[in-house]
């Protein structure tokens, strides 16, 4: 039985839209007019958006669960599956719990799979942008030791931290940008419409302007005449910068230099061996090996030093070398990270030491990033403020000169 998802008329005319399952889409069609329904469309979920992977045969859809939606989802799941409840019981219970048209038609198909046969690893797999990898392979992993239940808690968890983690991201670089975007929208109004008024006062007296003045006058005069022209071109070059640095090499060079600048550098390995020690955690303690888990880890790496880095651990560790000494290798990774791995190999709790781990580089983490919003402030305002002064004096300075030469 597949999952259908439909649009029809009810008895009063209003289109509505849903999800019916049935062997085929006539059947759908027949069960929707028995509810007193017209049909209007009825498809196959399993054919929208989806598309066949090479040498599998199987269904790749391109629709995405965002990650605030799956952690809820994972919750909710783990909950009935603990409640004792069969995979297909709550994949049902879980598809009317949904609010969002989306997620029910994503879940619908995936209970179609499982009733087909699928595992639901095999089945959440033909959602790769829904469910990442380190989703996929833990659930495998707990279908194989029969702690399934255990294994969606620990995802939630794990989905419910990264979500947080990157709020937290976003919040150090969303705040710049506004602080810098109000400064410079203030300096470019007082430059545009404040200076050119005043300017006109002075262009009558014959007097010779200092040198402040002139300065300003002259970037407003060029801020009047051409000021789309230069905005044209900072989006341009804003643009040409963007496009180099997302090609391999330039980008690998960029993310070289972040690990050169001190702070910076620290910021970057915080947030990346955050992500790699929750999720080699997660797969860990889920019973996945640790190649794969290593393997998983590396695709939530951001910064592709740290991730080459991770790759090369990886075959180290395929080659016999322990986890820690390979982390150790090239030096990007943090010590503290480095010492509690090796402490976890050494005591055999190589999954609780990552958590740790995790949990004190993101304390870490949140520490700088207060640190940084909080200085923040205070040098953009001082910034404007300097700015603004600099903009008012240039104005006054004439004003001040011609008061001195009546006195005189």
């Amino acid at each position: 039985m597949a999952a259908f998802e439909f649009q029809a008329l009810n008895a009063q005319g209003k289109t509505i839209k849903g999800i019916q399952n049935g062997d085929t889409a006539k059947q759908v069609r027949a069960d929707l007019r028995a509810q007193g329904l017209t049909p209007l469309d009825v498809k196959s979920v399993s054919d929208k958006d989806a598309s066949k992977s090479a040498g599998k045969g199987r269904r790749i859809s391109r629709a995405k669960i965002k990650v605030n939606e799956l952690s809820i989802l994972t919750r909710q799941m783990a909950t009935l599956l603990d409640s004792g409840m069969t995979v297909e019981e709550t994949l049902s219970a879980v598809i009317k719990q949904s609010e969002g048209h989306k997620i029910k038609t994503i879940m619908s198909d995936i209970r179609s799979l499982v009733t087909e046969g699928y595992s639901l690893s095999d089945a959440i797999a033909t959602y790769p942008n829904s469910f990442p990898e380190i989703y996929r392979a833990s659930i495998s992993a707990g279908e194989q030791s029969g702690t399934l239940d255990n294994v969606l808690d620990r995802l939630a968890d794990y989905l419910e931290d990264s979500h947080a983690m990157q709020q937290k991201v976003s919040q150090a670089v969303v705040y710049p940008i506004f602080l810098f975007v109000v400064c410079a929208a203030i300096l470019v109004g007082l430059v545009v419409v404040v200076v050119p008024k005043v300017v006109d006062v002075y262009k009558d007296l014959g007097q010779e302007l200092p040198f402040l003045t002139t300065l300003v006058i002259k970037i407003s005069n060029l801020m009047v005449n051409y000021g789309l022209f230069i905005f044209g071109a900072l989006v341009a070059i804003v643009v040409g910068i963007k496009y180099i640095f997302s090609q391999p090499k330039p980008k690998f060079w960029l993310h070289s230099l972040y690990l050169k600048i001190g702070g910076l550098r620290k910021m970057v390995q915080n947030i990346d061996s955050a992500r790699m020690s929750r999720t080699l955690s997660i797969m860990v303690g889920s019973g996945v090996p640790i190649l794969a888990s290593m393997r998983a880890s590396e695709g939530v790496m951001s910064n592709q030093v740290l991730r080459r880095d991770l790759e090369l651990a990886t075959e180290e560790v395929a080659q016999g070398v322990s986890i820690g000494r390979a982390l150790d290798r090239n030096g990007n990774f943090p010590p503290l990270l480095v010492h509690m791995v090796t402490s976890g190999e050494n005591s055999g709790r190589l999954g609780h030491m990552l958590e740790k781990a995790a949990s004190a580089t993101e304390n870490e983490m949140q520490t700088r990033i207060n640190m940084m919003v909080s200085l923040l402030g205070p040098v953009m305002i001082l910034f404007m403020g300097s700015m603004v002064l600099t903009i008012v004096l240039a104005i006054l300075m004439p004003m001040f000169n011609l008061q001195n030469l009546v006195n005189f």
